[in-house]
């Protein structure tokens, strides 16, 4: 498993913040403005991280969960700032009308429950975080808050460039693509994951049990990049394990957005079950991948 490259690790903790009335924000556009062209205009990634530092600066404590809520309200700040300095229709293939960026919490270990990102055209439904390596569905871009985790071992968020992939081998990018069964997201196929993770994957390195680090990438199946994560564990069996994840995507109001982009895909509307899957389908689209089994 590869390492991401140092120029697409941003490190919050070097950037100046005001905490006025329980939230911080950034002083000045600098990181906004990297996020841009590290993302948008560069190779499609950006890792931040240090944001517990920066909560150590204003006397708070990123294992108290209260200020971990300020620093998530904080990175997400970053993203929406991103948002607002990029011309989304660029980035996808179909015309799609675009209104917002949501945010919404998820349990990235145990099973979330009333599950729904938009409820204007999605039913709530039993829903899971880990996956093989996949995109989201019908969002150029999207951001991935993660941490602090508790009583966690591995879930390691992992970027992988099938953009390379694809103009390395020829496969066209809706030839990359399979519905996962229990998703609205679509599953890079078996055929294809293997050799990507092989080849084209890296593994976001830091300690999140620490620290809250948020991924942000170019999300588009033509020229972006897919992400999974490693197998999250309990480090004790005895005791509860927490993954919180912040995910930040673009949305619409109308489901026939939705249509026009798995249609661009030469995909079926999906028909996501409303219960978590049985056992094959969750070893083969709910499993975490094993970075020792990928390399080899």
């Amino acid at each position: 498993m590869k390492k991401l490259p140092q120029h697409a690790v941003i490190d919050v903790s070097t950037h100046p913040t005001e905490l006025t009335d329980g939230r911080l924000r950034a002083v000045g556009d600098e990181l906004v403005r990297e996020l841009v062209r590290l993302v948008s205009e560069g190779d499609g990634v950006a890792v931040c991280l240090g944001v517990a530092k920066t909560l150590a600066h204003h006397g708070l404590d990123v294992h108290k969960e209260q200020d971990a809520a300020i620093a998530r309200d904080y990175l997400e700040s970053l993203f929406r700032g991103f948002g607002e300095r990029v011309d989304v229709s660029r980035f996808s293939p179909v015309a799609m009308d675009y209104d917002r960026i949501a945010g919404m919490d998820v349990d990235g270990y145990n099973k979330n429950t009333h599950f729904t990102p938009n409820g204007d055209h999605t039913t709530e439904r039993e829903f899971l975080t880990t996956k093989c390596v996949h995109f989201d569905a019908a969002t150029p871009f999207i951001g991935n808050i993660y941490g602090p985790n508790t009583n966690i071992t591995h879930g390691t968020p992992m970027v992988c460039d099938t953009r390379a992939y694809c103009q390395e081998t020829g496969v066209a990018p809706a030839d990359l693509l399979e519905l996962m069964p229990h998703s609205y997201n679509v599953a890079v196929k078996e055929e294809h994951a293997g050799p990507v993770l092989a080849g084209y994957a890296a593994a976001v390195e830091a300690d999140l049990s620490a620290d809250l680090v948020m991924v942000v990438l170019l999300n588009e199946v033509d020229r972006g990049l897919a992400h999974a994560g490693s197998e999250p564990r309990p480090t004790d069996s005895t005791r509860p394990a927490r993954r919180p994840i912040r995910h930040l995507e673009y949305q619409f109001a109308e489901g026939v957005e939705l249509s026009k982009w798995y249609r661009h895909y030469r995909l079926e509307i999906p028909q996501p079950s409303l219960q978590v899957p049985d056992e094959a389908a969750r070893e083969r689209f709910h499993r975490g991948i094993d970075p020792v089994g990928a390399n080899q």
